[in-house]
């Protein structure tokens, strides 16, 4: 009876081991709140993100990515504007982004704490790429 019960432990270890490998270097599921990326992401949407664009540094402009904000303790999902040494514009404003980093801005720029708000965002707190849309599944996207 104890072989039994320390099977079904030793079991149950392993498994949560391979779930969070998976979801921490290779994909992982995030539901999504707030109005930053209007229309294209909507507060309740659920997101699949594939975390080892990070590894090997493929993300671009135009991908969305989830990321650590860099002056809050919380994730955000944007969508990168600009890559190191592009310069980006809104209005008179015109910045630079430093090598090393990236331009985040969330598509409802009426609604949105972004690169405008706290500078451009080092690589290394990119999570990964934001690989598709699956809830609602009416509005299911791949490549959002």
């Amino acid at each position: 009876m104890l072989q039994k019960a320390s099977n079904t432990v030793f079991n149950c270890f392993k498994y949560y081991c391979v779930f969070h490998c998976v979801t921490e270097h290779v994909v992982d599921v995030v539901i999504c709140s707030g109005e930053s990326m209007e229309p294209s992401i909507q507060s309740g949407d659920i997101v699949i993100i594939q975390r080892f664009s990070k590894v090997f540094n493929n993300v671009d402009k135009g991908d969305m990515i989830l990321a650590k904000s860099p002056n809050e303790n919380k994730l955000v999902v944007k969508r990168i504007q600009a890559m190191d040494g592009q310069t980006v514009r809104r209005g008179m404003r015109y910045r630079t982004v430093p090598k090393g980093s990236v331009w985040l801005e969330g598509d409802n720029k009426n609604n949105s704490l972004d690169s405008w708000h706290y500078g451009p965002v080092p690589k290394g707190l990119i999570c990964g790429r934001v690989l598709c849309r699956i809830w609602p599944l009416s509005n299911f996207t791949l490549r959002v």
